[in-house]
């Protein structure tokens, strides 16, 4: 409660935009929190009964608000709305999953970065949103540098061809997503999202399921409520912006995963990385600096 008042309190004297962005970075930390603990538990536990676990303790980690708000919290005013969303989330998985076992990390992790390039042209062409010719620049921008951290050496192969079609197949979860939220709230996409989810991520871990003691069950435990929340802040963020201009604020995962990764797996940062996230940071900075700029600006 106290946590929600800050949150109003300092939202009120921030333009929409600027709320929907420091959202969207958020999520992407919490993301990358969560993306975390799963590798450093995937050496002990298979990824897929790790997937299955995140999905299934979903609805433990947003009970308090479902004990709070009964069962409007599962109302839905887009139901085939988000039976889609959850057919293509599940597709999207099973493809994300069997790229995993196939693809080198760095060429899945930079195939991974051409969701927003995906998702920013089908929500102009489907959503009619807007998209300034500096924006485009920056998301440009914001994908070399992507491209010059990960210094991908891309290949056609199957696994490689999974990727890109499961991040095409998010991006347009991320359109659901986008028009879910002109009537459901972000808890109840959310809860909707990890409860559709649990049969395909079943389907995957039963094969491998294995017994887990107490720790691995908190680190599991970790990971559903990073998750969750992150799901949740991104998709209040997108209540509240246009996909167009939130996406290129997702390339900060990048740096995010690289400053945790030096702390928590002694991964040493190469140059490259120095000048491809001054490029990531540069672009979003001055995309946030812009829309507050335009925001300020009397109406003509």
């Amino acid at each position: 409660m106290l946590l929600s008042k800050t949150f109003n309190k300092i939202s009120n004297n921030m333009s929409a935009p600027l709320i929907a962005i420091s959202l969207m970075i958020i999520s992407g930390l919490f993301f990358v929190l969560m993306h975390s603990a799963v590798k450093y538990l995937s050496k002990e536990v298979h990824i897929f009964e790790i997937a299955f676990f995140r999905c299934a303790l979903v609805i433990f980690v947003l009970a308090p608000i479902i004990i709070q708000q009964g069962k409007t919290i599962f109302k839905t005013k887009q139901p085939k709305m988000q039976f889609l969303r959850i057919i293509t989330n599940s597709v999207a998985m099973l493809c994300f999953f069997y790229g995993i076992s196939t693809t080198p990390l760095a060429q899945l992790t930079t195939l991974g970065f051409t969701v927003p390039i995906f998702a920013t042209i089908l929500a102009v062409i489907f959503m009619k949103e807007k998209i300034r010719l500096r924006r485009t620049t920056a998301l440009i921008i914001g994908f070399i540098g992507t491209i010059v951290v990960m210094r991908p050496d891309i290949s056609i192969e199957l696994g490689a061809l999974l990727i890109i079609f499961s991040s095409f197949l998010w991006s347009i979860c991320l359109i659901f997503i986008k028009k879910l939220t002109q009537t459901d709230s972000a808890v109840t996409i959310s809860l909707y999202f990890g409860i559709g989810m649990i049969p395909a991520t079943f389907i995957l871990a039963f094969p491998v399921m294995e017994a887990i003691d107490m720790r691995q069950f908190t680190i599991l435990v970790f990971i559903a409520i990073t998750g969750t929340l992150a799901q949740t802040i991104m998709n209040t963020a997108l209540k509240k912006g246009e996909l167009a201009l939130l996406l290129p604020f997702d390339f900060l995962r990048l740096i995010w995963s690289v400053l945790i990764g030096y702390v928590l797996f002694a991964e040493e940062p190469t140059f490259t990385l120095w000048i491809g996230g001054f490029l990531i940071i540069g672009s979003t900075t001055y995309i946030a600096w812009r829309e507050a700029k335009l925001k300020n600006q009397p109406p003509l």
